[in-house]
């Protein structure tokens, strides 16, 4: 197959005519056009930051595992009138300031959650009955909740962050899916604008011919050797090449502007009115391909086969975690609290509430440090049991997430036929396209025979103009339709190798974005107490 070169022969002459009338014209490799796409294209550039809005997902799922401070600091005053004897003539007037400060966390494996607190307090009053003013208290407090069956294995911080990890996998290969496409398309635009300047000379070359064999015929008719007719026939003849050409030249227009869409920077206005000239040359054919290997290499390769068994897998992590939730809700919860007292003791004696005889004075660093001893601790350690009476929620949940789930199978199942047949028919095109090749280029090499033949014959006079243009436009459309062939084999090579690796482009297989992280409130373990006991 030595019909690769230059556009083969017959396209030399026309493909430099062309090029002749573009000497502004840049000139452009494929290797250049395709960088540049991946550079500039602003749907490319769309599908990476999807990849970006992914990985910002991630982290949001992880931040239901970031400690949570918190910090409170107040003050207040109350007064009350003096409602009982033991109150001050003027009335109970207490002045409290208070702060607290603690740090609450949700554990990333086991579901556990814990917290640690500190507080402190400063009060002063003038009840009579009061044994410290001002009254300093401090205290600090551990908490641990632990599941034992419900959220141990799986609960729904650690789902979306597993479903969030395969979501940004499934963006990153959503974009791989979308160069291929892309880098797809720009050949595909490259080898068109190729063949699009190529007829634009074919068809000058064409128009070139019946211009040459019209001034022939004003010659002989003037002459008085053919009919005026001839001239006439001629003359009509160049009128329609020329229009074959304008025609041809817009289509190459359209076909530059198709590439330049692809590969130009958005922000360069200026690279529209920039001519294109592709140098490459298409290059030779290869082998035939092997169908099986190639359904084979696909079957194990194509990004959207992977997409679909990232989406099985959440679908998996879905019934999971919903099994899981109908699982009795069992917890064990532990609190301690140590606390400490200072301030100014009043020391009282005689009969209730006693005469104040002297003062006693223990700082807040007496408080803190009994915080931290046992003389004053509160601590409790339990079990927790929930669990639905009948059909609940997760039930539902549980049943609706495994149908997803067979789904998500299924879809494997069916893009796997379809990879193949995909890849299969895109095979067969690569074949039947190479031998329509071979069939057009014997084709226009007869047809510039027969017009070489011809026209020789109308030299000598032997013919006439109408079997001459008739020899013309069959060799006009024998080179148009090698052309043609040629483009649908750089097509369907190009189609081929992109198949292998991802969907062809607008097949209906819609991006879809990761479920938005909403983030669970993170519990403070509060301890257990049986309500109206003493804490």
């Amino acid at each position: 197959m030595k019909w690769f070169f230059s556009l083969t022969a017959l396209a030399i002459a026309a493909t430099a005519t062309a090029q002749s009338a573009r000497p502004d014209a840049v000139p452009l490799t494929l290797d250049a056009a395709v960088q540049r796409a991946i550079e500039h294209n602003p749907d490319l550039a769309i599908v990476r930051l999807d990849t970006e809005v992914e990985a910002a997902r991630v982290d949001q799922s992880l931040s239901a595992y970031t400690p949570m401070f918190s910090a409170t600091a107040a003050r207040f005053r109350n007064t009350t009138p003096p409602d009982n004897a033991l109150s001050a003539s003027t009335g109970l007037d207490v002045q409290d300031s208070f702060s607290s400060t603690g740090v609450t966390q949700r554990l990333p494996w086991g579901g556990g959650t814990w917290n640690a607190s500190w507080d402190a307090s400063r009060t002063t009053t003038n009840s009579p009955i009061s044994s410290f003013d001002p009254n300093l208290q401090s205290g600090i407090q551990l908490g641990f909740s632990q599941p034992i069956l419900r959220d141990r294995a799986i609960d729904v911080s650690r789902r979306q962050y597993v479903v969030a990890k395969r979501d940004h996998d499934n963006s990153e290969l959503r974009f791989h899916e979308s160069l291929v496409q892309t880098i797809a398309g720009v050949k595909q635009a490259y080898w068109t604008l190729k063949a699009a300047i190529a007829n634009v000379g074919v068809q000058q070359r064409s128009l070139e011919l019946a211009q040459e064999l019209a001034r022939q015929n004003r010659i002989r008719v003037d002459a008085g050797q053919i009919p005026p007719v001839d001239l006439v026939q001629a003359d009509a003849e160049v009128a329609q090449r020329r229009e074959n050409v304008i025609q041809a030249r817009a289509t190459a227009g359209d076909a530059e502007d198709r590439l330049r869409r692809l590969i130009m920077d958005p922000a360069d206005a200026a690279f529209w009115a920039t001519a294109l000239d592709p140098i490459d040359t298409p290059p030779d054919p290869a082998s035939l391909p092997d169908a099986d290997a190639a359904v084979a290499k696909a079957l194990g390769s194509r990004s959207d086969l992977a997409r679909a068994a990232n989406d099985l897998e959440n679908a998996k992590t879905d019934v999971a975690y919903l099994g899981n939730q109908r699982l009795p809700d069992v917890r064990v919860e532990a609190l301690y609290r140590g606390n400490g007292l200072g301030g100014r003791q009043l020391l009282r004696t005689g009969d209730f509430p006693g005469i104040v005889t002297g003062t006693r004075d223990r700082s807040f660093a007496n408080a803190f440090g009994q915080a931290f001893g046992s003389d004053y601790q509160t601590w409790s350690v339990g079990v927790t049991v929930s669990y639905p009476l009948g059909r609940s929620y997760a039930d539902a949940s549980l049943a609706r997430a495994q149908v997803e789930r067979s789904q998500a199978a299924q879809r494997i199942a069916i893009l796997r036929l379809d990879t193949a047949e995909t890849v299969r028919r895109a095979a067969r095109q690569v074949q039947s396209t190479a031998e329509r090749v071979d069939a057009a280029r014997a084709g226009a090499g007869l047809a510039e025979q027969r017009f070489n033949d011809e026209q020789r014959r109308y030299d000598v006079g032997l013919t006439t103009t109408f079997l001459v243009t008739q020899a013309q436009r069959d060799l006009l459309q024998a080179q148009v339709t090698l052309l043609q062939t040629m483009l649908d084999y750089q097509s369907a090579t190009v189609n081929f190798e992109a198949v292998q690796q991802a969907p062809p482009a607008g097949t209906g297989d819609v991006t879809v974005r990761g479920a938005n992280i909403i983030l669970p409130a993170t519990p403070a373990p509060q301890g257990l107490f049986r309500a109206g006991a003493g804490q």
